[in-house]
């Protein structure tokens, strides 16, 4: 089961406390719920989409930022404002390149994803990690912890 809640960016704490606070409504580590807080529709569709897809969305912020390297070596000038997950029509997990809110290309993230899912052995499973909130900075935060052990 997956739980995914859309709420304001000011919301995030409080829902947070939802889940994990004194308080919580249940224990949701019992209950294996996979849950996540989204702070958009965009990040809503993609989590869907990710899940649906089979994939761990903590990998997926991985290749995103393999993809951003991958992308500006290859085109130091372009410019992009996210990468986000999605399948094409043949069923190929992808990233599209989206700049201000236009779609201007899509990378092909198979081979990507699996060579950073080898290197995430440390990994919690999907189901036992305590971070709901799943993003680009939650990525540089776990990089930066693992540059510090």
């Amino acid at each position: 089961l997956v739980m995914i809640y859309l709420v304001p960016e000011s919301e995030v704490k409080k829902t947070y406390e939802m889940f994990y606070g004194e308080n919580a409504l249940f224990d949701f580590r019992i209950e294996k719920y996979l849950a996540r807080i989204v702070t958009s529709p965009n990040q809503l569709v993609e989590k869907i989409q990710i899940f649906d897809a089979g994939k761990d969305d903590r990998i997926i912020e991985l290749v995103k930022l393999l993809a951003t390297d991958s992308i500006l070596k290859n085109d130091p000038n372009k410019e992009f404002d996210e990468l986000c997950f999605a399948v094409d029509d043949d069923g190929t997990n992808i990233l599209v390149i989206i700049n201000k809110g236009e779609i201007t290309g899509a990378v092909d993230i198979d081979n990507m994803y699996e060579f950073a899912s080898s290197h995430c052995n440390d990994f919690k499973d999907l189901r036992d990690d305590e971070d709901i909130v799943i993003n680009r900075e939650w990525i540089l935060n776990k990089l930066a912890e693992a540059e510090n052990e």
